[in-house]
C-alpha cells in the first residue's frame, strides 16, 4: 500500500514584515537580522486572524486542489503547538468553519511543537495503512507572534506564522512509502524551550506579560540536540539502511541559520539536496517541515525511486525523523 500526496496547500496569514524594517523597530544594526537568525522576511498574522482560521483556508485551499468536499475525508488531524482556546481543541474549530454539510468526520489534535508534523503524519501512515482509512488530512497551523518578546531580538526576529494542510490517500501504485521513522526524548532539555503561563499551574490572573513571551536557552538547546543527534541518527541510519548523505533530499525543521548549518556541515551534506524555508518565512514551528515539502512537492524535482528525509528537534528536548521513498 503506497501513500499519495493529492494535494498540499499553505496559506500565509498577515502581512510580510521585511527584517530590514524589524531591525529599525528594534534599532538594531543593519543586518544583524540576518547574521543572527538567518531569516529576511517573515508573516504576521493579522489581528483579526486565528490559529482556526488560517488552518481553515489552508485545509480549503487544499480541498478546492483536490476537487474534495470535507466529507471526502476520512479523518482530520490538527497539528501544532498554537491554540485558539484550551477548549475545544483546534480540529473541531477548523472543520467547524468549512463544514458546510455537518459530516462527521473524525477529527483531534496532536501537539509535539516542533514535531507535531511528523507525529502525525505518522499516525496517518498508520491509519492510512493499517485502519484501512482511504484519506486523511493533516493541517499545521501556527501563530507565533503574539508570544514574542520585543526585548530579546534572537527569538523576536527568528519566528514567522503560518498554516499548510496536506491530504494523503491510500493508493496502489502513486506516491510513497514511509521506510522508516523514529522519535526519541531527553528530559534533560525540558526547561531549555518554553512559555511559561498560560496553563493550569501559571494562569492568567497571577502572570505577569513576561511570562507569556516564549523563552528560549538556545546555546544550551543546540548543544543537547547535537549531543543526542549522532546516536539517533546511527540508529535511524541502521533502521533504514540509508545514510543521510544518501538521500536525495533532506527537510530539517527550520530551528535557525546557525542550528541548519551545524546540521549541513556535522553530517557533510550536500546544501543543493536541503530544502530552506527559513530565510523567507521564518521558523513556523510545527508549520516549517511541510512547507519545506510544499515547496519540494511543487518545484517537480521528484523522480520515481527517490528517497527524502524529514527530520527536526522539539521542545522537551525531542529529536524526530521520517524516511519516505517515492
Amino acid at each position: 500500500m503506497n501513500i499519495n500526496i493529492q494535494a498540499i496547500e499553505k496559506y500565509m496569514p498577515g502581512s510580510v514584515v521585511n527584517s530590514t524594517d524589524l531591525e529599525k523597530h528594534l534599532q538594531l544594526p543593519a543586518g544583524w537580522i540576518e547574521k543572527n537568525s538567518g531569516v529576511l522576511t517573515r508573516n504576521w498574522a493579522y489581528a483579526s486572524e486565528s490559529v482556526s482560521s488560517m488552518g481553515a483556508e489552508a485545509l480549503k485551499r487544499a480541498l478546492a486542489k483536490a476537487s474534495l468536499q470535507l466529507s471526502d475525508l476520512d479523518l482530520l488531524i490538527a497539528a501544532g503547538a498554537s491554540y485558539d482556546h484550551p477548549i475545544p481543541f483546534n480540529a473541531a474549530l477548523i472543520k467547524k468553519q468549512i463544514d458546510t454539510e455537518d459530516a462527521d468526520t473524525p477529527c483531534f489534535d496532536i501537539d509535539s511543537t516542533c514535531l507535531s508534523f511528523l507525529h502525525a503524519l505518522d499516525i496517518a501512515h498508520l491509519y492510512l495503512q493499517y485502519r484501512g482509512l482511504k484519506r486523511v488530512a493533516i493541517v499545521n497551523a501556527e501563530i507565533a507572534s503574539r508570544n514574542l518578546d520585543p526585548n530579546d531580538p534572537k527569538t523576536y526576529s527568528l519566528f514567522g506564522d503560518a498554516a499548510i494542510a496536506v491530504i494523503l490517500e491510500a493508493s496502489a501504485t502513486e506516491g510513497y512509502q514511509p521506510i522508516g521513522t523514529s522519535f526519541k526524548n531527553y528530559t534533560q532539555g525540558v526547561e531549555y524551550a518554553k512559555i511559561y503561563a498560560g496553563g493550569l499551574v501559571k494562569q492568567g490572573i497571577d502572570a505577569v506579560p513576561e511570562e507569556f513571551y516564549f523563552q528560549m536557552q538556545g546555546k544550551h538547546m543546540i548543544k543537547l540536540t547535537l549531543e543526542k543527534l549522532a546516536g539517533f541518527m546511527d540508529d535511524f541510519s541502521r533502521q533504514t539502511h540509508t545514510q543521510l548523505t544518501e538521500y536525495d533530499f533532506v527537510l530539517p525543521h527550520q530551528t535557525s541559520r546557525i542550528g541548519n548549518e551545524l546540521f549541513i556541515r556535522t553530517y557533510n551534506l550536500d546544501p543543493q539536496k536541503i530544502v530552506l524555508t527559513l530565510p523567507h518565512y521564518g521558523n513556523c514551528i510545527s508549520a516549517s517541515i511541510p512547507l519545506g515539502l510544499e515547496a519540494l512537492y511543487k518545484s517537480q524535482q521528484l523522480t520515481k525511486g527517490d528517497k527524502i528525509l524529514l527530520a527536526g528537534s522539539a521542545a522537551g528536548l525531542s529529536l524526530g525523523a521520517i524516511a519516505l521513498q517515492f
